[in-house]
């Protein structure tokens, strides 16, 4: 008895691209989500009225805030990952809450980037999925 198997294969998963669109899916979704952690952090950050980020004193005609911060956060991409940050501000540890100052003094932090990471962890599952159809739906067209 013989027995003889022809296998064909054909499309992107066999021809190599289906390694690079998915990258591109992946990087695709990281931008997004990305860019939605700036938007959040632009808005938690803008200089408001009297007692959320800026004294009463500041707030006065003439003495409102600079937007130094938040003009200062940027993002770094490498590779299949990127990573938000204020660019080292020297106050930066102080507004989020985690410098050894926040321990001994009423100012606690704002927490910002803590409430963005959290907000970001909940939609990124949804983001990426919507990525990744959109992608396959290119590989098997």
């Amino acid at each position: 008895m013989r027995l003889d198997v022809k296998v064909e294969t054909q499309g992107p998963l066999f021809t190599g691209k289906a390694t690079a669109t998915m990258q591109k899916a992946v990087q695709s979704g990281i931008r997004e989500i990305v860019q939605k952690g700036e938007q959040r952090l632009a808005e938690q950050l803008r200089p408001r009225g009297a007692g959320v980020y800026l004294s009463v004193q500041q707030a006065a005609p003439g003495k409102a805030s600079t937007g130094n911060y938040r003009r200062n956060i940027s993002t770094e991409f490498k590779d299949m990952s990127a990573m938000i940050h204020d660019g080292n501000v020297v106050y930066g540890p102080w507004l989020e809450g985690i410098a050894s100052r926040n321990a001994t003094t009423r100012f606690k932090g704002y927490g910002v980037y803590r409430q963005t990471g959290s907000y970001l962890q909940k939609i990124s599952k949804v983001i990426m999925d919507a990525h990744a159809r959109h992608w396959a739906k290119r590989m098997n067209a």
